[in-house]
C-alpha cells in the first residue's frame, strides 16, 4: 500500500513540473519612471479611475455633471483634497452592502443549530 501510494505522488509530482506551467516575468523600470509616478499622481489617477466608471457616471449625469467637467475639476483639485478623496475610495466597500444583513443571519443559524443540538442531547421531558 506504501509503495502504491508513493507512486501515485511521485507520477503526480513529475507530471505537475513537467506539464504545468511555471513562468514568470521581471522587468527593470527605469528610474525616471518611478520619479515621475509619485505618490499624489497615482492617487489623482485613482480618482479618475473611479470617475471613470460607467455606474459613477451615471449618478454624476443626474447631478448635471459631464464626464469632462468632472475630468476637468479632478485636474484643478489641489494634493490634499486628492489625498482626502482617495483615502475615501479606498475605504468604500467592496460590494454592494455592508454585511450586516449576513452577520445578522449568520447568528440566528448559529442560535438555531446549538437549539437543535442541545435539544438533541438535552430533551425536554
Amino acid at each position: 500500500m506504501k509503495t502504491l501510494f508513493q507512486k501515485l505522488v511521485s507520477c503526480i509530482l513529475v507530471f505537475s513540473i513537467t506539464a504545468l506551467p511555471f513562468t514568470a516575468q521581471a522587468g527593470l523600470i527605469a528610474t525616471d519612471e518611478v520619479v515621475a509616478q509619485t505618490p499624489v499622481q497615482s492617487e489623482r489617477a485613482k480618482v479618475r479611475d473611479f470617475v471613470s466608471r460607467s455606474d459613477v457616471q451615471q449618478q454624476l449625469q443626474q447631478f448635471g455633471v459631464t464626464p469632462q467637467n468632472a475630468k476637468d475639476r479632478i485636474d484643478a483639485l489641489t494634493e490634499a483634497e486628492v489625498q482626502h478623496i482617495a483615502g475615501k475610495i479606498d475605504a468604500l466597500p467592496a460590494g454592494a452592502t455592508s454585511g450586516g444583513l449576513a452577520v445578522v443571519g449568520i447568528t440566528v443559524l448559529l442560535v438555531l443549530i446549538i437549539y437543535a443540538i442541545l435539544q438533541l442531547f438535552y430533551p425536554q421531558k
